[in-house]
């Protein structure tokens, strides 16, 4: 799915998306192409789910996205020597 349909379908909401087709761009993750997993009203209980969701697949590139936003890009932040504490 493309942003502009996500958009489209679900007017001023969050929504959690996995990435399908990205690409790096300027600091910025930029989503050409991807699925719709679900859709919040509140951006705390879009956090919550990606929090489950991440800890249960770290390999998927899911992002939590506001519709209300004309483009569906995130910033990249890199993460090195952080490490999960089990």
């Amino acid at each position: 799915m493309r942003w502009d349909e996500i958009r489209r379908m679900q007017p001023n909401s969050w929504v959690l998306v996995e990435a399908l087709r990205a690409h790096s761009e300027g600091g910025f993750r930029v989503l050409d192409e991807m699925a719709l997993i679900q859709v919040f009203p509140h951006a705390a209980d879009a956090w919550e789910e990606y929090h489950i969701l991440h800890k249960a697949k770290p390999d998927r590139e899911v992002c939590i996205l506001s519709t209300n936003c004309e483009e569906s890009r995130v910033e990249e932040i890199p993460l090195a020597g952080i490490r999960a504490l089990e």
